[in-house]
């Protein structure tokens, strides 16, 4: 399966828009690979909570559709 941005992480992340403050926008391309081992620490750190309470945690899935985006050379 093809990973994109465009497809797959922006909406991924676009649903904590606004109630997730970070020093990067996490539905931009570009602060997303600049920052991608940092979000992937922060979202395989369990005690860590990304996305912080009340939203529920990225899924298993999900958190490997990220890692396969960076495997795949972040393809936009």
């Amino acid at each position: 399966m093809a990973v994109s941005f465009s497809n797959d992480i922006q909406p991924l992340f676009s649903q904590f828009k606004g109630q997730m403050m970070w020093r990067f926008d996490l539905t931009n391309y570009d602060h997303v690979k600049a920052n991608a081992a940092l979000i992937l620490s922060r979202i395989n750190d369990p005690g860590y909570q990304m996305p912080p309470p009340p939203m529920d945690p990225l899924t298993p899935d999900q958190i490997q559709l990220f890692q396969q985006w960076i495997n795949d050379d972040f393809p936009l």
